[in-house]
Order: C-alpha cells, then sequence, then structure tokens
C-alpha cells in the first residue's frame, strides 16, 4: 500500500457509508410500504411470512454495520491526521488535510489557496514523499511506500 493509497481510505469508506445511508433509507421505506400493505389484511398460508420482521431484521444489522463503519472512520481519521502532522512543511500538511480530512477535490484546493491545480499536484506529490509514518496500531504498518 502506497502513502496515497493509505490516506485515501477515507474516501472509500466515505463512499461506503454513503452506500449504507442510501441502503437504510430503502429499507425504511420498505419497512414503512410493508406496514402499509398488511393493514387488515388476513392471508392463509402454509409458508411463513413475516416480511416486516425479515425487513426490520434486515434494517436493524445494516444499522449496526454503519455504526461499526462510523467508529473505523473516525479511527482511520485520527491516524491520517497523525499521519500529516509528521509532515514539516505547513504548506504540505495544509494541502494534506484539506484532500485527506476534508476531503477537498483538486480544483477546490487549489482556488482556496490560490495555487493552480498543477502546482498543487506538485505540492501534493512532494508532500507524500515526505510523510512515510504509520501509528503503530494499524495493520498496515510496514507495508506503507511513497
Amino acid at each position: 500500500m502506497t502513502m496515497k493509497e493509505y490516506l485515501s481510505q477515507s474516501f472509500t469508506l466515505h463512499q461506503l457509508l454513503k452506500a449504507k445511508e442510501s441502503r437504510i433509507q430503502d429499507l425504511r421505506d420498505m419497512q414503512e410500504r410493508v406496514g402499509q400493505m398488511s393493514i387488515g389484511v388476513k392471508v392463509k398460508s402454509s409458508t411463513k411470512q413475516d416480511t416486516m420482521g425479515d425487513v426490520t431484521a434486515t434494517l436493524l444489522d445494516l444499522i449496526a454495520e454503519y455504526h461499526k463503519d462510523c467508529l473505523r472512520i473516525l479511527n482511520i481519521g485520527q491516524e491520517i491526521e497523525a499521519v500529516i502532522k509528521t509532515c514539516q512543511r505547513e504548506d504540505f500538511r495544509l494541502i494534506l488535510f484539506e484532500r485527506y480530512v476534508n476531503l477537498k477535490q483538486w480544483e477546490d484546493i487549489a482556488a482556496d489557496n490560490g495555487y493552480s491545480e498543477k502546482h498543487v499536484y506538485k505540492l501534493h506529490s512532494s508532500a507524500l514523499k515526505m510523510v512515510k509514518w504509520i501509528p503503530s496500531d494499524t495493520p498496515n504498518r510496514g507495508k506503507v511506500s511513497a
């Protein structure tokens, strides 16, 4: 894993959270529809039909996963901030912080700091070479390269 890949974990995890948020909303909508359909309806069947229970169980499992992922993002975010703080140059730290903690796009980083995008890429590349330390409790420790 390169330093850039390590620092980019936050992007991937935020995308995963957004997907789970969407799935949670879909399940809540489904739960509401199923609840509305089953009011006053009696169905005789030889098979067990507990659609509401199935949807609710799936929803609760997904919500529990979502909360675990939120904690994981917080932990990884703290590690990423610790790595960025090891960079000696303030301008490099700013670029890394904006990109990997604030999750800003390159063009926004450039505009906010009065740089061209090309200059931001150059600063970013230099900054990645400067930070090489990985927190000791990171599972990928020792596998990161610039």
